[in-house]
């Protein structure tokens, strides 16, 4: 997956009523301002903590978006 997939995916899972949202929510905002300052890497990177927060990393989603 690359970073603008990941980070839509970050996005589209936020606010899923995790214990954690304050800080996935954290990580996208980081995520998308790495990403308009052209750091793919890192943005991609947030966008997964982003994704680890919200739904964990035995979610299928992040399983995907880790490949």
């Amino acid at each position: 997956m690359n970073t603008d997939q990941v980070i839509v995916l970050a996005r589209k899972n936020l606010r899923n009523g995790a214990a954690m949202e304050s800080s996935a929510e954290m990580c996208l905002t980081d995520a998308i301002a790495l990403y308009e300052n052209g750091d793919y890497g890192s943005a991609k990177r947030r966008a997964l903590d982003s994704l680890k927060y919200s739904v964990g990393i035995l979610h299928a989603d992040y399983k995907r978006a880790a490949k």
